[in-house]
């Protein structure tokens, strides 16, 4: 059985948790059950001769909408023909229109995989294309409860909705000692300082402003602290300003943007990992899931998140890690004091994070988890063109 992934805007080589997980789909399920179709140019990324067939039109990203449908459409028909998929996969809800019509035309059944601001785009700005497709999608796989809920507000059928968390490579992101030229590099003369880190693009979702607000009160009570945030984005001039004008600047580390291969060695820099995310609703911006808990707690550390959207899947309170109100500056800030004052208490939470990463979140599970949801929505597929015939 072969299936066509279909990922518009997200994979590999652009960043971002949605790409890394079309990666890890097309990585799971290899040339003998998928191919791919992309808008990403390659940019010099070789796609891995192992793995499916990747049909990448890059130009068709950004032009207008008529030569963009004529494109995808002319695309999407030679690869029905030329791979004859059973069943489609559709990256993201923005990518859900491609479903509609493979729908119509070929009578395909398809999935959708949903996050989270895809689907309050489409309950937010009403888009009537993307909810006929979640309603007429045979499973929708959401990475978190909370995503779940949002998909049946926005019309998936709740008996087709399936909750399938994204995984982690345990073996890549492990406990390791860490570098002391890293650690120069990074931290210049704050390099013995104990570290807390944020790894995430530079948006106001993240809450790294929160832990900036908190470091005047944290350093009183843990002096030798430095924060170590790694992303880029529109709000590090914001972040920059903000620790400038609370006196913390020299506490503030900013990293830029690291390459996914060295995110370990960035890891083992920290003592506690801190990511408050926060629910930007009138903004449709939400946490889907919070794939960056999973790697800090692989890679041996405790970890503190914010309690909104598909964080409490991600982290789990009291066993691998803290919740925390990310509004709540008081809480935030107790609950670092917390970590890196109890040793005994951060040392549970790093053991316990890191065997539930192991138990729980790894990716060929998600793989066989994809392939049996396929063969599934195959079946159903069948019977349905046999009624069709017969009817």
């Amino acid at each position: 059985m072969k299936a066509l992934l279909i990922s518009g805007v997200y994979f590999p080589p652009q960043v971002g948790g949605i790409s890394r997980f079309m990666e890890q789909v097309a990585s799971q399920l290899g040339s003998e059950h998928l191919c791919c179709l992309t808008g990403v140019e390659s940019a010099g990324f070789e796609d891995s001769r192992s793995g499916p067939v990747v049909y990448r039109y890059p130009s068709l990203i950004g032009r207008s909408k008529i030569i963009k449908a004529v494109g995808w459409v002319a695309a999407l028909t030679q690869i029905m023909i030329r791979e004859r998929p059973q069943v489609v996969i559709l990256g993201s809800v923005d990518d859900s229109h491609f479903g509609l019509w493979l729908h119509r035309w070929f009578r395909v059944p398809f999935i959708v995989f949903a996050y989270g601001n895809d689907i309050l785009e489409a309950i937010q700005q009403k888009y009537e294309r993307q909810r006929r497709a979640l309603g007429l999608a045979n499973r929708v796989l959401a990475t978190s409860r909370y995503t779940a809920s949002l998909a049946a507000e926005a019309g998936a059928h709740p008996e087709r909705i399936k909750v399938m968390w994204p995984g982690c490579d345990s073996e890549f992101f492990r406990p390791k000692a860490a570098s002391d030229e890293l650690r120069r590099k990074l931290l210049g003369a704050r390099h013995r300082d104990r570290a807390i880190l944020t790894v995430g693009n530079l948006v106001s979702r993240k809450g790294q402003d929160m832990v900036i607000r908190a470091l005047p009160e944290l350093t009183r009570r843990v002096p030798d602290l430095v924060y170590l945030i790694a992303g880029a984005g529109p709000y590090r001039s914001e972040l920059e300003k903000l620790a400038a004008d609370l006196g913390v600047h020299e506490r503030v580390v900013f990293a830029g943007r690291v390459a996914d291969d060295d995110l370990p060695d960035l890891y083992a820099l920290c003592e506690v990992f801190v990511m408050v995310s926060r629910a930007r609703l009138e903004e449709n911006d939400v946490e889907g899931f919070g794939i960056v808990l999973l790697e800090a707690n692989a890679c041996g550390k405790p970890v503190i998140g914010g309690r909104s959207g598909g964080v409490p899947d991600a982290l789990e309170e009291g066993v691998t890690g803290l919740l925390v109100d990310p509004l709540d500056l008081d809480g935030i800030t107790e609950a670092l004091v917390r970590l890196l004052t109890d040793k005994d208490l951060a040392t549970r939470l790093a053991e316990q994070g890191r065997a539930r990463v192991v138990q729980h979140f790894q990716w060929p599970q998600v793989g066989e988890d994809l392939l049996a949801v396929l063969k599934v929505v195959r079946e159903e597929g069948v019977v349905s063109a046999a009624i069709r015939r017969s009817s």
